[in-house]
């Protein structure tokens, strides 16, 4: 299966016409229909619904087509890197973290990076659970966790997040730095899925504590939980940084404060090691600065 027939394939599929869709590719027309029915013999099922004048994608077609569009994204990115190796120029990385984790330490630890930072190509959002399976497939070149990668990985601990209490700016915590679990049950409390690192953290010295909250909404946006936060409706448990004007608090448990390890994971033999290495300091070194915005909070263990 080569790659330029299923360009041809997604051409079709996007124009749903042969005509069109040869101009786009700079094929004749018989060429590219010889193509397509030996890529269905090749498969051997019918792509299309054929029609005169047109071609629409048949429930087969519909199947195939993120398929092919991930195959040829993929050799794109492949092309990019090894001229990217060629040239000598550091890596575009891609990485693979839990939703929460995008958002409290990649996306901000590029944006404060400057034009001189590490490259990123992009960020995969997987389940904490399910993110060194996703970069041992190959998906992508990082991976971020709350628990050392799994040999033959290689794996190195970066910092801790800290799980953040955030209320309005009326309410009587407002102002403070910190809360203790025994406090915070006395509220409504806004916790993200059970798919969500932070979530676990709580339900876990919840349960050591033997406390129940007054009461529970969840959700599976950190975003969501604050803006109902913001608006009185309960006490949000995240390690974003605040948004709506709302007041942050360190949560403190019996064991102390409430924190996520994190750690990163990769190929020891991957090619742009170098690359990963200084991505790695450069997060290291984010989480340390992070911490060091809570008083009494140590950026390790």
């Amino acid at each position: 299966m080569e790659l330029r027939v299923l360009r041809y394939f997604l051409a079709v599929a996007e124009a749903e016409s042969v005509t069109a869709a040869a101009r786009q590719v700079h094929v004749t027309q018989p060429a590219l229909s010889r193509q397509l029915r030996a890529l269905e013999r090749d498969l051997g099922v019918s792509l299309f619904t054929r029609r005169p004048g047109s071609l629409t994608l048949n429930a087969a077609g519909r199947r195939f087509r993120p398929i092919a569009q991930d195959l040829v994204r993929r050799a794109e990115r492949a092309a990019e890197t090894m001229t990217a190796v060629g040239r000598g120029d550091a890596a575009a990385l891609t990485v693979v973290a839990a939703p929460s984790t995008v958002a409290y330490l990649l996306a901000p630890f590029m944006a404060g990076g400057g034009a001189e930072g590490p490259t990123l190509r992009d960020a995969v959002q997987e389940e904490p659970n399910k993110v060194f399976d996703t970069l041992t497939r190959g998906d992508a070149d990082l991976g971020i966790a709350g628990s050392p990668a799994p040999p033959p990985l290689e794996s190195a601990f970066l910092g801790l997040a800290p799980v953040l209490a955030q209320v309005p700016a009326g309410h009587p915590w407002a102002g403070r730095a910190a809360i203790t679990l025994a406090e915070l049950v006395t509220e409504p409390l806004i916790l993200l899925t059970r798919s969500n690192m932070a979530r676990l953290v709580v339900d876990e010295a919840l349960g050591r504590a033997d406390l129940v909250p007054a009461g529970v909404t969840e959700t599976g946006s950190s975003a969501l939980a604050q803006a109902v936060a913001a608006a009185g409706r309960g006490v949000c448990l995240v390690t974003d940084d605040a948004r709506f004007d709302l007041s942050e608090l360190i949560v403190h448990g019996s064991d102390g404060p409430l924190t996520i390890p994190l750690y990163a994971g990769w190929d020891a033999s991957h090619y742009a090691h170098s690359s990963i290495r200084a991505l790695v300091d450069g997060l290291r070194a984010y989480c340390d600065h992070h911490m060091r915005r809570f008083p009494g909070l140590s950026p390790r263990p």
